[in-house]
């Protein structure tokens, strides 16, 4: 009977390492599908697209308009990284803090140059939005020298924050994104808790000083 017992306990400790086993293979799937699904160069083209659609020029010129916003939000911010997953040589948020600094290069030009081409289209809300974009990555990359900061975060604070701006109050109903996000990198195993909020600071700071700086008049 005695026998029979340890049995029944070692298969009820099994069962429930197994359990606590697929549970945290779970969590770290859905920590790293919504990293993906809220990373840089998503977040920030849907985001661009949202906040142009508020522009009265943006349903004269649709597709150019699209492809722009995409081509400067999605594409040039990452190119680099793109480049090296492409080859092996990166994974595609690339993780060590040392390898990074670099790669804001592309964004600070991409940022600065759409900047001044919604400038020249005369859509004054877009130019905010790189702005705040330019000056996102600006903080990250002097930060960055120093220790590691979750652009993940960053990034999407920046944009929800922009997003709030243009669509007032309808906007609060993405806020809850960045905790989750937050929760997801620390899952991943990517960022300490510090680390994600520290992104989250840079996002809310580099996005209000894009819309004090460049704020349009309506």
């Amino acid at each position: 009977m005695r026998k029979h017992s340890f049995h029944l306990t070692d298969g009820c400790e099994n069962l429930f390492k197994t359990l606590c086993f697929h549970r945290e293979g779970l969590t770290r799937n859905a920590a790293k599908a919504f990293s993906y699904f809220l990373s840089n160069p998503i977040v920030g083209g849907l985001g661009g697209l949202a906040i142009i659609a508020r522009e009265e020029a943006f349903l004269n010129n649709m597709i150019p308009n699209f492809l722009t916003v995409l081509l400067f939000y999605s594409v040039i911010p990452f190119v680099s990284v793109y480049y090296l997953r492409l080859q092996g040589r990166s994974d595609t948020f690339m993780s060590r803090r040392g390898r990074r600094p670099k790669h804001f290069i592309p964004g600070l030009m991409g940022y600065a140059v759409s900047a001044y081409v919604f400038q020249t289209w005369g859509m004054m809300l877009m130019r905010m939005v790189s702005s705040s974009f330019l000056a996102t990555s600006l903080i990250l990359l002097l930060l960055t020298l120093k220790t590691k900061v979750s652009i993940h975060v960053a990034g999407l604070t920046s944009t929800i924050i922009l997003i709030l701006y243009s669509y007032w109050p309808f906007g609060l109903i993405l806020l809850p994104l960045i905790p989750v996000l937050a929760w997801a990198r620390v899952n991943t195993g990517e960022h300490t808790f510090g680390q994600t909020m520290l992104g989250a600071l840079i996002g809310l700071a580099g996005s209000l000083l894009g819309i004090t700086v460049c704020h349009p008049s309506f």
